[in-house]
């Protein structure tokens, strides 16, 4: 004899489970595109201030002085790129230090409950109690 209000309970759950999941999953997403942007970011100036520091040890300036940028503001850009770096840098590393892994976690939990949900659900539909 099928039971309707179990295959509503089922589906009402892997709804609402899947709106869970995909919140949680796009917290998670968010927090390590920023962690990962913050460390990109600095890794970034930091290559970028180490070539500008480089080229004002070497007298290299001919290129930046194509640009208008004579060796005091060269020497300026490195050190002003070098701090933003380390600063980005330590943030991105805070940022990993202090990821929430009981959200990953709650999330791998989330999943397998979801996968038994559907399983239940498939197991109902074979054995005729849900149409």
């Amino acid at each position: 004899m099928p039971d309707s209000d179990n295959c509503e309970s089922v589906d009402d759950q892997l709804r609402d489970l899947r709106s869970s999941i995909s919140d949680l999953g796009y917290q998670i997403d968010s927090f390590k595109a920023k962690t990962a942007a913050a460390l990109g970011l600095g890794v970034f100036l930091l290559l970028l201030s180490t070539l500008a520091a480089y080229d004002s040890f070497n007298g290299r300036q001919a290129i930046w002085q194509t640009v208008g940028i004579g060796r005091e503001a060269l020497w300026w850009i490195s050190v002003v790129g070098s701090c933003a770096a380390l600063g980005l840098l330590v943030y991105g590393l805070f940022r990993v230090k202090r990821s929430d892994t009981n959200a990953s976690a709650r999330l791998e939990q989330m999943e397998q409950r979801y996968a038994e949900l559907i399983e239940q659900k498939t197991h109902l539909q074979k054995t005729g109690e849900i149409g």
